[in-house]
C-alpha cells in the first residue's frame, strides 16, 4: 500500500494537537503563481486488459504528484502544468509498474490592443485513452493500443480590424508514436491543421464567424495505395452568444470533405453544439451535441480511413456541502467506419460510452479525499474490425496540495 496512506490517517487522527502551534489550514490565495500536490490511492477494475472474453480484475497502487506554475508579466502570460503518476501494478501478472507524463505548457503575448500571439504544447506519455477530444472539441474514441506517446505544439495570432471584426489564424501539429510494434506499424502518425477566422460582433453578447480549416494526415506507414494519408478540408459558420452571465451558447454548422492519398473521397456534414450553465458559485452543467468527420480512430486504420462521428458529452459539477464537491461526466460517441481500406472488407460501426461519477471531499484546504467510479464500454457491429469491451473501475485516494 502506498506509504502516504497511514501519514494521511496519522495526520486527521492528530490534527487537534498538531496543528495547534502550526496552523496549515490557513486559507492560501486562490490566484497564487504556483501550486503542488501529491495524491496516493488504491483503485479495483473488473476488466483490467479490456477484453470482451474472460476478463480478469485485478487492485492497484496509484501516486500521483502535479505541479503548476503561471507567470504574468505586463504583457506576456505563461503558465505550466505537469503531471506524473504512477501505477502498481500495470500489468497483474508481470507486475510492471505504469508511468504517465502528461506536461502542457503555453504563452501569449499581447503586443497591443488589437494584436495578440499564442503558442501552447502538450505532451502526454501513458496507456492509449478510450475517449480523446478533437481539434474542434469533439469527443473521438479511440479503441485500446497500449503505451503511446503524443507531442502536441499549437500557435495562433489575433488581429482587431476594427472595434466589431476580429481576424484570427492558428495552427497545430501532434505527433503519435506507440510502443508495441504490431500498433505502431499502422498507428503511427503526424497531424497537421490550420484554420482562418473572421469574426463579428454583433453586440457585446453575440459573435458570429466565418471559419476555414484544412487538416491532412500523413502516416510512417501510410497502408496499400497510401490509402492511410489524406487532407480535408472544412468551411463552417460559428455563432457564440451569452445570454446572461451564467448562460451562454455556442454552435458551429458546416461541412467536411475528405481526400484519400489513394483517390477516395467521403464528406459529412459538420456541427457542434455547446450550452454551458453556471447556476452557481461551484456549480456547472455542460451539454456538447455534435458531427464530425475524423480519420479512422486508432486500430480501426488496417481496414478504415475514416469514420463518422455522432457524439454526446454531458459535464455537470455540484457543490453539494462547503468542504463536498460532487461531479459527473457522460460521453457516448456513435461511429461509423468509411474509405475501405484497400484489402478490407465489410462494413462496421462503433458505440463508446464512458461514465465517471466522483465525490470530492475537504477536510482541509490542504487536504482532500475523493472516490470515483468509472465505466468505459464499446459495441461493434463487426469484432473483426474493432474490439468491443467493457469495464468498472472504483478508485479511492487522498491529496495534500500546496
Amino acid at each position: 500500500m502506498s506509504i502516504l496512506w497511514p501519514v494521511l490517517v496519522w495526520s486527521l487522527l492528530a490534527e487537534p494537537f498538531a496543528f495547534a502551534a502550526w496552523d496549515l489550514t490557513k486559507p492560501g490565495d486562490p490566484n497564487r503563481s504556483w501550486g503542488v500536490s501529491l495524491s496516493s490511492g488504491v483503485q479495483y477494475n473488473d476488466n483490467i486488459f479490456e477484453t470482451q472474453d474472460h476478463p480478469e480484475g485485478g487492485v492497484s497502487d496509484t501516486s500521483d504528484i502535479r505541479f503548476r506554475a503561471a507567470v504574468p508579466f505586463e504583457r506576456l502570460f505563461m503558465g505550466v502544468q505537469y503531471d506524473y503518476q504512477i501505477i502498481y501494478p500495470e500489468d497483474i501478472h508481470l507486475g510492471t509498474v505504469g508511468q504517465t507524463h502528461n506536461l502542457s505548457a503555453s504563452a501569449n503575448y499581447i503586443v497591443n490592443p488589437r494584436l495578440e500571439f499564442g503558442l501552447s504544447e502538450a505532451y502526454i506519455s501513458s496507456l492509449q485513452p478510450g475517449l480523446v477530444t478533437g481539434p474542434t472539441g469533439v469527443p473521438i474514441s479511440i479503441s485500446n493500443a497500449g503505451n503511446y506517446i503524443y507531442d502536441a505544439v499549437g500557435g495562433s495570432a489575433t488581429y482587431g480590424l476594427t472595434p466589431r471584426w476580429i481576424v484570427a489564424a492558428s495552427g497545430s501539429w501532434d505527433i503519435w508514436r506507440y510502443e508495441t510494434m504490431t500498433h505502431a506499424v499502422i498507428n503511427d502518425h503526424e497531424d497537421l491543421s490550420g484554420t482562418l477566422s473572421a469574426l463579428y460582433a454583433l453586440d457585446t453578447r453575440t459573435t458570429v464567424g466565418l471559419n476555414y480549416q484544412y487538416s491532412e494526415d500523413v502516416y510512417v506507414h501510410p497502408g496499400p495505395n497510401d490509402s492511410l494519408n489524406g487532407d480535408m478540408n472544412t468551411v463552417y459558420l460559428s455563432l457564440a452568444r451569452r445570454f446572461n452571465p451564467r448562460l451562454s451558447l455556442t454552435l458551429n454548422g458546416g461541412y467536411s470533405v475528405r481526400n484519400s492519398s489513394d483517390g477516395s473521397t467521403s464528406s459529412s456534414p459538420s456541427g457542434l453544439g455547446s450550452v454551458v450553465y453556471n447556476y452557481g458559485p461551484n456549480d456547472t452543467i455542460t451539454l456538447t451535441i455534435a458531427e464530425s468527420l475524423a480519420q479512422a480512430s486508432v486500430g480501426i486504420t488496417s481496414s478504415f480511413s475514416a469514420q463518422k462521428n455522432t457524439s454526446l458529452a454531458l459535464q455537470a459539477s455540484h457543490r453539494l456541502t462547503v468542504r463536498l464537491q460532487a461531479s459527473a461526466d457522460l460521453t457516448y460517441t456513435y461511429s461509423t467506419f468509411i474509405s475501405r481500406v484497400a484489402g478490407g472488407t465489410g462494413s462496421a460501426n462503433e458505440q463508446a460510452s464512458t461514465v465517471h461519477l466522483g465525490l470530492s471531499y475537504k477536510f482541509r484546504d490542504w487536504l482532500s479525499g475523493g472516490a470515483d467510479y468509472n465505466h468505459n464500454q464499446i459495441l461493434t457491429s463487426n469484432r473483426g474490425v474493432v474490439a468491443p469491451y467493457s469495464s468498472n473501475q472504483i478508485s479511492l485516494g487522498m491529496t495534500v496540495s500546496y
